[in-house]
């Protein structure tokens, strides 16, 4: 039987990779289509710039794929607008997806900057002040809910479910907490900021009060070197 771990990938990782570009203020009074494009195009420019170093995720990757025991996959879910570690995840030229993945690709819940030939299956691009109702189903956000709802451990790095339209997420979460799997999850929450970090954990457990919740008071980049112990407790990872 397979056994998933969810990534729920928010800023900290693209922190950690230092891409900490956010919002000028001076956006704010923008039309909402005209700052989405504008952000589209920061992001963008960020993420091709000097200061980007994408090590954390390289590292994260070549550890899950040498060290991940079987039969646990790994699913990535993120709610940043960057994609980088949608390009790491190319840059390993997987001709068929290794047993150590559930999915070579990441899913974007808020949108992202990336353009495709085609977009149309993809989540629209959610701003954080956003009211939920912009949140509308596509097939995107559908397959990485679904997933979701069957987990049963998840890692949580630098998100803090504090906009409107990633509560929503929680209180679809606790709708249905009663009936499937995610209910009784574990969660593995990885923040260095201990407030930030409080704040996560508490959410979490108000949206599903039946789950264990473990705080990890650590940057992303140093668990991820420090070989992610939690998770060689878990079972999921052997060196």
């Amino acid at each position: 039987m397979t056994k998933r771990v969810c990534w729920l990938i928010g800023c900290g990782a693209s922190i950690a990779c230092n891409l900490t570009w956010i919002v000028p203020d001076s956006w704010k009074s923008l039309e909402r289509s005209k700052k989405i494009a504008r952000v589209k195009e920061a992001i963008t420019a960020e993420m091709n710039s000097n200061v980007i170093d994408t090590t954390p995720f390289k590292l994260l990757l070549g550890t899950l794929g040498g060290n991940t025991v079987e039969p646990w996959k790994h699913l990535f879910i993120t709610t940043n607008w960057d994609y980088l570690l949608q390009k790491e995840i190319r840059k390993l030229e997987l001709k068929v997806l290794p047993k150590w993945l559930s999915n070579s690709h990441v899913f974007h819940i808020n949108g992202t900057a990336e353009v495709l030939y085609d977009n149309s299956n993809r989540s629209p691009f959610l701003l954080e002040e956003d009211p939920a109702k912009e949140r509308v189903s596509t097939v995107e956000a559908n397959v990485a809910f679904n997933q979701m709802t069957w987990g049963r451990l998840f890692i949580v790095v630098g998100m803090s479910f504090e906009c409107q339209t990633d509560e929503f997420l929680l209180s679809e979460l606790n709708r249905i907490e009663d009936n499937l799997p995610i209910g009784e999850s574990k969660w593995l929450i990885v923040n260095p900021n201990a407030t930030a970090l409080v704040q996560s954990a508490d959410r979490i457990q108000q949206a599903l009060p039946k789950a264990t919740i473990l705080k990890i008071k650590e940057k992303f980049d140093i668990w991820v070197r420090n070989r992610m112990p939690e998770l060689q407790e878990e079972g999921v990872l052997a060196f």
